[in-house]
């Protein structure tokens, strides 16, 4: 009796295991992406036809080891032409997912053969594995190089008549005959062509598909210097303002550029959106090891029911004192995907027809998830 509940046992088991591995197969084969499922007890890996359709060698099979099973995803991925130091990365941290109590995992962008495959992991914990998705993205990339190459061209063509104006502007301020009328009509000359320069900054920053850590230029710079510059030309460019900035002498790690991108877009507004003159003021300020960023004006405000929206793409606030203010929308949007890119808070707080402030978090910048060296070559030795 003892030796038939035995048999009954290992039978149930064995059937358990069965129905298992046929739910798993049959998912992995029904979806209509490719896609392939790696089990981390078993050391399994299943595939579906469209993706055995793009590579032969990803036959459904077995390994002894999860390391032999990575050895194979990694020369499969050599084969195919793949970034092997972007590959390495990946298998690293998939093989470290499979000891964490709640694994996840990025996606990616992954150069297969002459495809563009974007891999998308979801992880499941009985048994514990990890679904891979492989979509196809080559015409997407593509449409994005062109797109791309259509805004460095159309940047090019906008720059080249900006730096000549700025040019011969500065050469007839440093050498005309010192006539009032004629100083303050080229001083308006070069504030317009500044202001045109700051449009067309947004407009292209804006034209980017993707606006990440990657494509940031980060160096650490004082950032006294850089608000003395801009204020002062701010109070120049608005003498119905006061312009004013107080800030320790400290130094931040930031793309440059970027960051003067962002104090002109607020400070721009908050001289726009202060039509009757008064105080805007840039403060930083250092509070254990957080430096935060703030631009005051004693403006026109925001409603409340509008501020959870001033960072959305064209939005403008519909009330009687912003309908005579032209603007573009596209400021503050930028200002948030600089924040973001970086790794920074963002945000707004104001009082109806008395002023607001915009407030940027410098918390250091996050690392970057794309490493370039390969972490994975030394499973191989």
């Amino acid at each position: 009796m003892r030796r038939f509940r035995r048999v009954v046992q290992k039978r149930s088991a064995r059937q358990k295991q069965e129905r298992h591995t046929f739910s798993i197969a049959s998912v992995v084969e029904e979806v209509q992406d490719a896609m392939c499922y790696i089990d981390f007890s078993k050391h399994r890996l299943y595939t579906n036809h469209l993706l055995r359709h793009w590579c032969p060698s990803m036959m459904t099979q077995s390994f002894t080891s999860m390391e032999t099973l990575t050895r194979f995803l990694y020369t499969v991925f050599e084969e195919h032409g793949a970034d092997m130091a972007q590959v390495a990365h990946m298998i690293q941290e998939l093989l470290e997912c499979e000891t964490e109590t709640w694994p996840s995992m990025t996606s990616r962008r992954v150069r297969f053969d002459d495809r563009t495959l974007y891999l998308i992991f979801n992880f499941t914990r009985t048994p514990r594995g990890v679904f891979i998705m492989w979509r196809d993205q080559t015409e997407t990339v593509r449409f994005e190089e062109r797109r791309n190459a259509f805004i460095a061209e159309l940047s090019h063509d906008f720059r080249t008549p900006l730096t000549a104006i700025h040019g011969y502007t500065e050469l007839l301020m440093n050498n005309h005959d010192g006539n009032e009328k004629t100083s303050k009509m080229l001083r308006h000359v070069k504030e317009e062509a500044e202001r045109l320069d700051r449009l067309v900054d947004n407009f292209l920053d804006y034209q980017k598909i993707d606006y990440s850590a990657e494509q940031l230029t980060v160096t650490t710079f004082p950032l006294l210097p850089l608000l003395k510059d801009i204020t002062e030309s701010y109070q120049a460019m608005s003498p119905n303002h006061e312009v004013t900035y107080t800030a320790p002498p400290i130094h931040i790690q930031a793309d440059e550029e970027k960051l003067k991108q962002m104090l002109h877009n607020l400070i721009g507004n908050a001289i726009k959106y202060s039509p009757e003159g008064g105080t805007v003021h840039t403060q930083v300020e250092d509070q254990a090891g957080i430096v935060t960023l703030s631009v005051s004006d004693t403006g026109i405000g925001i409603p409340a029911d509008a501020l959870p929206y001033v960072f959305d793409e064209y939005y403008r606030v519909d009330s009687k004192a912003h309908h005579t203010i032209k603007g573009t929308g596209l400021g503050l949007r930028i200002c948030k995907r600089i924040a973001e890119a970086h790794g920074w808070g963002i945000h707004a707080d104001s009082v109806y027809e008395e002023g607001t402030t915009f407030t940027i978090e410098l918390h250091a910048r996050h690392a970057s998830s794309y490493v370039r060296t390969p972490p994975y070559a030394k499973r191989f030795d």
